[in-house]
């Protein structure tokens, strides 16, 4: 018999009195949220994974891990969730976990899934990104980051609110989607044993109930052991509510269950297995398999239209011009109403010069010309902002969204006819001796025939390669596990604050190289997250409560000591974006110049600190960050970041507001205690040099130190194009950096000296 939902009794209102009107706009707002779910039912069973439906419950319900493959225009990601919380998967106010790779994946499926549900967002559908909830007590279906889910297994190893943890868009294989797969499966185990614990409890107590059990005729008092016959007992009395009192204590007494102790765990009453599902529409379903014990694999078919592709004749010198004159061709020489046209991208930057470009080549449209309404989305976007992508365009216009590979599975956009594929995406790369990198870098195959069904979701579409047939030929089949050339350290730091003693041991899918994870554990330890003995630290510990890099969450620790904390958490939140000021390709003179008023001799830290207090000053006001060439949207979400880091801390005991005024030289050193190994020496011929690696640096063009020397610098990232730049960079003493990281870098103090 299924599970009942008690609700509690509602107090009754007197007949004459009518209910008060804020329950009418509640009452309201719950037919509204029905009526839309009515409305959308229709379209979610003619979905193609409806069909699958009765299959897909039953498969969850016999395995521990499932792995559904499910193609493009299936309704996997919103769907399969929804049919779990419809079949008693949330029982016992459990919940179900959704996670995704990206924030703006996250709160997008949440908001139609809610829809779909017929609740507000917030209740029964919720999500959980970095620095914002959208979630409560009431929520069961909660999507998050996977980064999220990672950092809740810190506070609870074991997962105990969640029944099922689906993981979605596995095939893109995030760094933290690998690590959560680890988990999850060591979770997976664990509660298996402990719902065994469970199961052999419960077959005691019930056996032991029944022996002890008195024959059902028997009459006797269990309050009077005394033979009867023997004895006339007369009761007591006693007032009524003590009566009611007693009975409710005995009642609360005999249906106590008895605990189930665990010697690791602790109290474990009640724990069951956990459920885990794996789905993509992209995905290496036998590897997933295998890794998961042999876990069985469902294929659900999509719905995909025709999509006629068309490459470029020659290669392209310049992506960025190419994919700006393919939007015109398409937009000057289609009708309006034969639909939207998404172009992929690699990131921001690019994103940002070619709406620049678009919006300039619109001004001077001859009429009768359609409107162009360039949409941008990529993660760092404001929420509202992005949910722009999914409004309708108005008339005569045509939208133009310009996305990073967040849109190739994550996001379904209505109205795409056309794409262009620019061929290339962002890859962070990390090697140990020159440190990390960001890198444009050809997508793979995979990526490419996702890029191209976005056009067909809805019809018949185009898909616009500019690259040749050749080049597609050459492209790799799947890109490359993150957790393969990405920097490990702030994964080595959770898996230590979860409880991993031997990382080298972890149960990784794709092991990354042991020279990889060793960098990351030495690193730590110059950090003082590790002692000598690999263990976790106090200060280690409270760096992993940060949903950040380990070297920032460093400098927020040093910022206490160091007198600055409201400055570092400044800068840090200025460094959570990739441009902070734009310089249009034919004002880059005047742009120069407007920036100079923010310039600091010594360095970009404290011209981002410059900015913000000006910025802050005129309130973001827009003529203002025109006139300065700010990039506004990017300073909102800097100002949101702040605001974040700041209800942090504050929790952690940290004193926010503590200013070291205008003793700035402290920011700086209280950066090297987390950037020590991103330093540099000059060197005789003008050139830096790298302490870690030993490689020649130059510093970016874009910096405020460009064309300066001075004897030392330490930068926030180092960039390869055509030779390695640092960003974000400033200046540093020599001594500084001996102090920062004396186990290191002992060396230049006694040469200072």
């Amino acid at each position: 018999m299924p599970p009942k939902v008690i609700f509690p009794k509602q107090p009754d209102l007197p007949a004459e009195s009518s209910a008060p009107a804020h329950s009418k706009k509640h009452h309201a707002a719950k037919r509204d949220y029905r009526t839309l779910a009515l409305q959308l039912k229709p379209q979610r069973e003619g979905l193609p994974i409806f069909s699958a439906r009765a299959s897909i419950i039953q498969q969850v319900r016999s395995h521990p891990t499932v792995i559904i493959v499910g193609e493009t225009g299936s309704g996997k990601t919103t769907q399969i969730p929804q049919y779990l919380l419809e079949s008693g998967f949330t029982s016992n106010t459990r919940a179900i976990a959704v996670t995704q790779p990206r924030r703006v994946a996250a709160t997008s499926i949440a908001k139609r899934v809610a829809e779909e549900v017929g609740t507000s967002l917030g209740g029964r559908v919720g999500y959980t990104i970095r620095f914002e909830d959208c979630s409560s007590d009431k929520t069961r279906l909660r999507f998050c980051t996977d980064g999220l889910l990672l950092r809740e297994i810190l506070s609870d190893p074991l997962l105990r609110r969640y029944s099922v943890v689906i993981l979605d868009e596995a095939h893109e294989r995030t760094l933290r989607t690998d690590i959560l797969l680890g988990m999850l499966k060591d979770i997976q185990r664990e509660r298996a044993r402990l719902a065994l614990l469970n199961q052999q409890h419960l077959e005691l107590t019930e056996t032991a109930t029944r022996q002890y059990e008195e024959p059902e005729d028997h009459q006797w008092s269990h309050r009077d052991h005394r033979s009867h016959g023997t004895h006339v007992t007369f009761d007591t009395p006693q007032e009524p509510e003590k009566e009611e009192e007693q009975e409710e204590e005995e009642l609360q007494f005999e249906d106590q269950p008895t605990p189930v102790i665990d010697d690791v765990h602790g109290d474990v009453t009640g724990i069951d297995e956990l459920k885990v599902i794996v789905m993509s529409a992209t995905l290496d379903a036998e590897r997933f398999s295998g890794y998961f014990d042999s876990a069985p694999i469902l294929y659900v078919a999509g719905r995909q239209f025709p999509v006629t592709t068309y490459y470029t004749t020659t290669p392209q010198a310049d992506y960025l011009d190419s994919a700006h004159l393919a939007t015109l061709q398409i937009h000057t020489e289609t009708p309006s109403n034969s639909g939207d046209v998404l172009v992929f991208l690699s990131g921001q930057e690019d994103i940002e010069n070619v709406e620049r470009l678009l919006l300039e080549s619109a001004a001077s449209f001859p009429p009768g010309v359609p409107a162009l309404l360039p949409c941008p989305i990529f993660a760092a976007l404001p929420q509202a902002q992005q949910s722009r992508v999914f409004d309708p365009a108005p008339e005569f216009t045509r939208k133009i969204i310009l996305a990073t590979n967040i849109a190739e599975t994550s996001l379904t956009i209505p109205g795409i006819r056309h794409v262009i594929d620019s061929g290339v995406h962002k890859v962070r790369g990390f090697d140990p001796r020159i440190g990390e990198s960001l890198l444009v870098e050809p997508i793979s195959k995979s990526s490419a025939r996702q890029r191209t069904g976005r056009a067909g979701r809805e019809a018949a579409g185009f898909c616009y390669r500019l690259y040749t047939e050749a080049d597609y030929a050459q492209l790799a089949e799947d890109s490359v596990p993150e957790i393969k050339r990405c920097q490990l350290s702030m994964v080595v730091l959770q898996l230590k604050a979860a409880g991993v003693a031997d990382v080298m041991q972890f149960n990784f899918m794709d092991r990354p190289s042991k020279k990889a994870l060793k960098h990351a554990l030495l690193e730590l330890f110059a950090l003082e997250a590790l002692d000598d003995h690999g263990e976790l630290t106090a200060m280690g510990r409270w760096m992993s409560e940060f949903p950040l890099e380990p070297t920032y969450a460093k400098v927020i620790y040093a910022s206490q000591k160091a007198g600055c904390t409201r400055e570092a958490i400044d800068v840090v939140s200025l460094l959570s974006v990739d441009s902070l000021f734009y310089v249009p390709a034919d004002k880059r003179e005047e742009s120069n110049a407007a920036q100079l008023v923010f310039k600091s001799t010594e360095g970009d830290h404290l011209t981002f600190l410059n900015l913000l207090r000006a910025y802050t000053k005129v309130n973001g006001d827009r003529e203002w960050c025109q006139e300065h060439f700010v990039n506004r949207r990017n300073m909102r979400h800097v100002l949101d970041v702040r605001q974040q880091l700041n209800r942090l801390c504050a929790r952690l005991g940290l004193d926010i507001d503590r200013s070291c005024g205008t003793d700035l030289d402290a920011v700086l050193k209280c950066f090297l205690s987390g950037f020590f190994h991103n330093c540099a020496l000059l060197q005789p011929d003008g050139t830096y040099r790298s302490l870690s690696g030993s490689q020649t640096v130059h510093i970016h063009p874009g910096s405020s130190l460009f064309a300066k020397k001075v004897p030392a610098i330490f930068y926030d990232q180092l960039v390869f194009t055509n030779k390695l730049h640092a960003r974000a960079v400033s200046a540093a003493d020599p001594l500084w950096i001996a102090q920062a990281s004396p186990k290191l870098y002992g060396r230049l103090n006694s040469g200072a000296s």
